[in-house]
């Protein structure tokens, strides 16, 4: 049979489908031919199961015919193919996931995560952490239910958004999660966590929570893990046990304090004041009169009533009217009046039950001193400052933590500001501020305001204004204010051209957008100030993030102006000169008329000459220091800093060298007990002999001074002697 081109396919597949229906019919006609009924009993029950059985052959015989003839249809396959098209199966219902998560109840306004204290106070107020369960399938309203059930505090809020944290470690800050059209659903909750280690903070939008403390029996802390109080027996949560413990030891401790006193007093008050009449006096068997005040009393107990009646009440009424006075001499911050009320109350903030310790060389002090304090870890600032210098054998009690402080304090206002007498402002370093060195200065002067430094009294009037408010009064500013080289160098520049576009980079760098026209150099000027002003916030800012040991910064921002003094300089210098040094000066003198005590008055006189020409000395120096300097000169300046190894001489320093200081006591209790011995050494040939000269000794604990006579006979000799050591002399090298 011949076929087109193309054609043999179809007719085969039609030949194929002839001779699969062929074989059908000849299958089905056998089995109609044939009939092997067994032998029964009952004809209709053959019948029956001839019929059966006829079906299932048939049956059988078709499947395997239509196998044979389309495999791809009838024959059973593995896998997503096993089923034929002929065959279906009812569904599965489908399972919702299960999953976890951690939630965060917070109250209203909170931007950043808790910090610990503040975990402890939502946890005590029933808010804080939650583990909940739930489903993919769940509804905004199945959620928020799961939420009130875990939250009885959520009761009645009206709107509330899911927040995440940001990446990082520490206090964090909170981002919004978008809800979906349907809200808070299962399946976006699933989604937004990252294999179930996000947290999700709840936060209200309108209503604030109650965050008042609760009992120790209420619902929110049924699931919590109790134990029971050892000395109360109450069993409560953990969070709440950790602090009921102090408070129930302090409050058991008070009891028996009370107690006692009750059993005390009870034998005092029990006496009349006033002697009682016959009738009253008439005691029992058991009971005896006090001859003091006719009272009766039990036999065992007259004779400690007896030792204590004679006691009179007003001597009682004066012990409780000085307690009294003793109580209200605590000053609260509310009831300072003045500069000193200031001091002493940062005074009491101080811990003394711990130690801040400092271990540091004297090369490089005030870097070193930064990084040092930055590094400590077992102590805190709010702690007592505690200071050695390594290498010597001094032991500080007092002397050497004020002579860290004011190096300290000379350090930052070298280093980190600049500007003239008037006042200074910060320096505008980057570095200084990633590093948290301006942070630290604000700590140094929390700690030496409070534990005898010297007072940071050389800002700027606007910078003490941010100080305390953490704003200032832009309209205020002038020229004057600005103490940065570059930018008062520009200034000037600007006053005194004819043409302003030379200068065209330099103040649109300001922010300056206006015209560059001669007219409007008030503007420009007010540009620059501005500018050179504004961006030393940051600067300030860390500051006053220092300033928050023991409270400083609260104390200034309800007392500015009782506390100015302490960081504008003063109209009057306060610093020490040669007069205040020689009025605080205790000679030890000899017989009066003695040829001794003529060397001993010589030294006097020689030490008053040695500080007035120091006084003059430093005066001149100040004067330079007041002029401009170059760029060149500034960096001299940075270098000799940061490799300085001798000390300059001054009045100051002469008192740093003989107390440890160099500023007078801020409190007036301490000035007047500010003395400094000064003691002769007539026989230092006699106890060493053969030597050529020998130095002063100095013990700043006690503020003594020994003076060897036989060496400094001449001012000359004098001079050069103190000059050595001073200079050389700082380090404790005797106990």
């Amino acid at each position: 049979m011949s076929s087109l081109p193309g054609t043999s396919k179809p007719q085969e597949l039609e030949a194929s489908v002839i001779a699969a229906a062929q074989g059908l019919i000849n299958v089905l006609t056998q089995n109609i031919q044939q009939h092997h009924t067994p032998a029964q009993q009952n004809p209709e029950q053959s019948h029956e199961h001839q019929n059966r059985q006829q079906a299932q052959t048939t049956k059988q015989n078709v499947q395997e015919e239509m196998a044979r003839s389309f495999p791809g249809f009838f024959t059973k396959r593995k896998g997503k193919k096993r089923f034929s098209p002929l065959q279906t199966t009812p569904g599965k219902p489908k399972v919702c996931k299960i999953f976890s998560v951690y939630v965060y109840l917070v109250n209203k306004g909170c931007t950043s995560t808790p910090s610990a204290a503040e975990e402890l106070e939502l946890s005590q107020a029933g808010l804080g952490k939650r583990s909940l369960t739930l489903t993919e399938d769940m509804s905004h309203a199945m959620v928020n239910k799961i939420l009130i059930e875990e939250y009885p505090k959520m009761e009645g809020v009206e709107g509330w958004l899911f927040y995440k944290a940001s990446g990082g470690h520490g206090r964090r800050k909170l981002l919004a999660i978008p809800p979906d059209v349907d809200g808070y659903t299962g399946r976006l909750i699933r989604s937004v966590l990252s294999a179930g280690k996000t947290t999700m903070y709840i936060v209200p939008l309108q209503q604030d929570l109650d965050l008042t403390p609760l009992p120790s029996d209420a619902t929110e802390f049924q699931k919590m893990p109790k134990a029971a109080c050892q000395v109360c027996k109450e069993n409560m949560p953990l969070h709440i046990l950790a602090l009921h413990i102090e408070n129930c030891m302090e409050s058991a401790a008070d009891d028996d304090e009370d107690w006692q006193s009750e059993v005390q007093v009870l034998s005092v008050t029990n006496s009349p004041l006033v002697r009682p009449n016959k009738e009253s006096r008439d005691c029992g068997q058991d009971r005896k009169e006090c001859p003091i005040c006719c009272g009766c009393f039990p036999s065992d107990e007259i004779v400690l009533h007896a030792s204590l009646c004679g006691e009179s009440l007003q001597d009682t009424l004066n012990y409780s009217t000085d307690s009294c006075v003793l109580r209200e001499g605590n000053l609260s911050m509310a009831d300072m009046s003045s500069d000193d009320d200031v001091l002493q109350w940062l005074a009491s903030q101080v811990d003394a039950s711990k130690d801040f310790k400092i271990c540091i060389t004297r090369d490089n002090l005030f870097q070193r001193g930064l990084i040092q304090w930055q590094r400590q870890k077992k102590g805190s600032p709010v702690n007592k400052l505690n200071v050695t210098f390594i290498g010597e054998a001094g032991i500080d009690t007092g002397a050497l933590s004020k002579e860290f402080l004011t190096e300290m304090m000379h350090g930052i206002e070298r280093r980190l500001f600049e500007g003239s007498g008037k006042g200074k402002s910060p320096v505008y370093s980057i570095c200084d501020l990633e590093n948290g060195f301006y942070r630290t200065a604000g700590e140094v002067f929390s700690v030496s305001l409070a534990q005898g430094g010297p007072a940071p009294c050389f800002f700027r009037n606007w910078c003490y204004q941010f100080l305390t408010t953490g704003d200032f009064d832009a309209l205020q500013l002038t020229k004057d204010d600005v103490d940065d080289l570059e930018y008062a160098l520009l200034i000037e520049r600007v006053e005194a051209a004819t043409d302003l576009t030379q200068f065209t980079d330099e103040i649109v760098s300001c922010g300056y957008t206006g015209l560059l026209k001669l007219d409007q150099k008030d503007s420009i000027i007010r540009a620059i100030v501005l500018h050179a002003t504004m961006r030393l916030t940051p600067m300030l800012q860390q500051i006053r993030n220092g300033m928050k040991v023991y409270n400083l910064l609260d104390v200034i921002g309800k007392h500015q102006t009782l506390c100015s003094n302490l960081f504008v300089p003063k109209k009057d210098d306060d610093r020490p000169d040669a007069d205040y040094i020689m009025s605080i000066i205790v000679p030890e003198l000899s017989e009066k008329g003695s040829p001794r005590q003529a060397r001993e008055n010589a030294i006097i006189n020689f030490l008053q000459d040695f500080l007035q020409d120091l006084e003059i000395t430093g005066q001149n120096e100040d004067q330079q220091m007041c002029e401009p300097l170059t760029q060149e000169e500034l960096l001299s300046q940075e270098e000799h800093w940061s490799q300085q190894t001798h000390v300059s001489l001054s009045v100051p320093t002469v008192m740093q060298w003989l107390t440890g200081q160099r500023h007078k006591p801020l409190l007036p209790s301490e000035r007047a007990d500010f003395k400094i011995n000064l003691r002769y050494e007539h026989q230092c040939n006699e106890k060493m002999p053969g030597h050529n000269i020998c130095f002063p000794l100095v013990s700043a604990c006690t503020n003594t001074i020994t003076v060897p006579v036989e060496h400094m006979k001449t001012y000359k000799e004098f001079r050069d002697i103190m000059t050595v050591a001073i200079r050389m002399g700082r380090d404790f090298g005797r106990v």
